[in-house]
């Protein structure tokens, strides 16, 4: 795919000093924000801050998937999640949650395994996102595929299918035998999607944040870290901080990154370090200046490598695509792999077959998920391993030290969602009284996604959206209060006007998220146009706001797999849709004060 040009407002950064966030420490609190305690190095700056990362805002009305405005769905058939496979203390909180909401026995297993991300929240029946485990509305538009996802209705209907086949009223030993076979069928699947060279091995993990930990483990072996031996310490440098997923930088430095984990349940407040994920200095590079400018964060990662003291293992990641669909000019290879590690984070899966495939050729660790591009419900991630790698890890027959990293992984992972290259780490890991149902269900969702695109040449992909994103783009540059600050492939961000000079800022943004998946009808302005009226009634999920400068933050509108074939069906349909939801959000920056003072 090539990077689509428009007014976008990319200003390179010229002659400024780059600041590094370097982490020292993360602290959870009760309403699941986080307090990073952060330095701020720049060549004529030192100071230190704390940043509170404030959780979404909630509210109970009518939404992209309900009618009623009810705490929870009523429509749906309440079941006992009677399952014999619900062994794990986490599947309690998380099964409990859905079933109080009414979802039923599937809906509520595609939200187990996961992290404080996915739990429904009882006073909406929604999860953080305002996002519910069913698909949406047929008359509701869904353009967020780069934050959260619901099920598509193809992806339910695989979930569905898988559950009732193989989960559904079995035992846990059967479960437990089957969810191997499922497991490798899927990397299977995975790999024949995206036409993955022959030898790259594939790992299922629930997240692209909790993906992070693996590529420490697998330094660890590939630089000798075996009983008897040293533990070489660890530069471990992540770039695009506020652009990439929240928990991705705190996971890159081996430390909890959520209130949950995915197959032990609630942590206790001390546990903020992963056991056995010592001696790791894990170094942040912003995206972005506090103006917006693109700070060149490949370039920064380099000289750091470089300036490592001799002896460290370093590992340097590149980002393609972030929030707003921003790439990192260097996507780093592994040219050692016993001294240095490249990592690639492309969870967005936002690129082409041939950009995929010159990663793993050269060598680079690639994180991926199905759970933005590709529409499966939250979340669901994999880590590809380059064939040559895989190879050396194969030759490793014993699991590096410290062995609590596996006591420490075991709340991720369990043996069955490991390549065969991982060998070594099966047995540290093998519980069957712990299985991530939930991951195999979304992950078949996601399947279901990739598959229905496969049938499409990638040129075709990559010039329909390329004409998507002139055509909505010239929808928003058509709206006067709205303004496409900048377009990366398939996400459009936009910010949103106070009718003056100004825009509207990050908290603002935040209730305008909110109110996109509203129904506005109640409590739509008397003077409001007729066009106006209909777009405030329509239930429109987006992408939630990026903080991308001091003056503004941005919302996005994101195509996805199954919106993308969507369009290739019938453009105009689809363009229909995001004109109506560019609509909504321009009566919704012209109408914000009087909306806000309704209490809705």
């Amino acid at each position: 795919m090539t990077m689509i040009g428009t007014r976008a407002l990319w200003r390179a950064a010229k002659n400024r000093p780059t600041s590094v966030y370097h982490r020292v420490g993360l602290a959870s609190s009760e309403n699941n924000a986080f307090l990073r305690s952060e330095r701020i190095l720049a060549p004529s700056l030192l100071q230190t801050t704390t940043t509170t990362v404030q959780p979404y805002s909630t509210s109970v009305s009518k939404n992209c998937f309900s009618s009623c405005s009810s705490l929870c769905n009523s429509t749906i058939q309440k079941k006992d999640f009677s399952t014999a496979a619900a062994t794990a203390k986490n599947d309690c909180e998380f099964l409990a949650n859905a079933e109080l909401c009414g979802y039923s026995e599937l809906e509520g297993w595609l939200t187990q395994g996961g992290d404080d991300r996915s739990l429904i929240l009882p006073k909406t029946g929604a999860n953080k996102y305002h996002i519910m485990p069913k698909p949406i509305n047929k008359d509701a538009i869904f353009r967020g595929s780069c934050t959260c996802n619901a099920p598509t209705e193809r992806g339910y209907l695989a979930a569905s299918e898988l559950y009732g086949k193989e989960f559904e009223g079995k035992s846990s030993d059967v479960v437990d035998e089957k969810l191997s076979e499922i497991f490798e069928n899927q990397r299977q699947r995975i790999a024949s999607s995206l036409e993955l060279p022959e030898g790259t091995e594939v790992v299922l993990c629930p997240s692209g944040s909790d993906a992070e930990y693996l590529p420490i483990v697998m330094a660890r072996m590939l630089c000798g870290s075996s009983e008897g031996d040293e533990v070489r310490p660890m530069l471990n440098v992540v770039t695009q901080l506020k652009e990439i997923g929240a928990g991705s930088s705190v996971a890159s430095g081996g430390l909890y990154f959520s209130t949950h984990a995915p197959l032990s349940g609630r942590l206790a407040d001390s546990e903020g370090r992963l056991a056995g994920f010592d001696d790791i200095e894990e170094i942040s590079i912003p995206a972005r200046e506090r103006n917006g400018d693109v700070i060149d964060g490949s370039k920064k990662a380099l000289e750091l490598a470089a300036a490592s003291e001799d002896g460290t293992y370093t590992i340097i990641h590149g980002v393609f695509g972030g929030k707003t669909g921003l790439r990192d000019s260097v996507m780093p290879g592994s040219a050692s792999i016993e001294n240095s590690m490249g990592v690639i984070d492309a969870c967005q899966g936002r690129f082409s077959m041939e950009e995929l495939h010159s990663w793993l050729e050269q060598d680079s660790i690639v994180l991926f998920t199905a759970s933005k591009f590709y529409q499966a419900p939250p979340f669901c991630g994999a880590v590809f391993i380059p064939k040559r790698i895989a190879e050396r890890l194969s030759q490793v027959t014993e699991a590096p030290k410290p062995k609590e990293m596996f006591d420490s992984l075991s709340g991720f992972l369990t043996d069955k969602e490991l390549s065969p290259c991982l060998e070594s780490w099966k047995p540290l890991l093998k519980k069957n009284t712990s299985n991530n149902i939930g991951l195999a269900l979304r992950w078949e969702a996601g399947l279901a996604g990739m598959e229905a695109l496969g049938n499409t040449p990638d040129p075709e992909r990559v010039a329909a959206v390329e004409e998507w994103a002139e055509k909505v783009t010239d929808m928003v540059q058509a709206e006067p209060a709205l303004d496409a600050w900048c377009v990366e492939r398939s996400i459009i961000s936009v910010r949103l006007s106070k009718g003056d000079s100004s825009w509207r800022s990050m908290s603002e943004l935040r209730d305008v998220y909110r109110l996109m998946s509203l129904d506005l009808s109640s409590v739509v302005p008397a003077d409001a146009s007729p066009e106006e009226k209909r777009s405030l009634a329509v239930c429109c999920n987006l992408g939630q706001p990026v903080d991308v400068a001091e003056s503004h933050a941005i919302l996005r509108i994101a195509l996805g797999s199954e919106s993308l074939a969507a369009y290739i069906d019938d453009k105009g349909k689809t363009l229909e849709e995001d004109r109506m939801a560019v609509q909504k959000l321009a009566s919704l920056a012209k109408y914000y004060d009087h909306l806000m003072e309704s209490g809705i």
